[in-house]
């Protein structure tokens, strides 16, 4: 079992250019942030946005919703679902 503060072989995968770590925003693109592991499993959606309590994939949804105008000073302008529609390109 996973102690959700290294990444699991899905997260290398996913994550391979920063070893299984959501990209560090402070430095180059190639930087791991090592408080960000991916924790997902084979059974998580193509494009997780952290339901499995992955950090990495967490942080990417929290980042496309910022980027995307979808989140405010409050939280999301639009519903969750909306949100992660959008993210997911459905």
């Amino acid at each position: 079992m996973n102690d959700q503060s290294n990444p699991t072989p899905e997260g290398r995968r996913r994550w391979p250019h920063t070893q299984g770590y959501f990209p560090d925003l402070s430095a180059a693109d190639t930087e791991p942030d090592l408080e960000l592991p991916c924790t997902c499993t084979p059974t998580c959606a193509p494009r997780c946005a952290g339901e499995c309590g992955c950090k990495a994939c967490d942080m990417a949804f929290g980042e496309f919703c910022d980027v995307a105008g979808l989140a405010g000073v409050d939280g999301l302008r639009v519903s969750e679902a909306e949100a992660l529609a959008k993210f997911r390109g459905q």
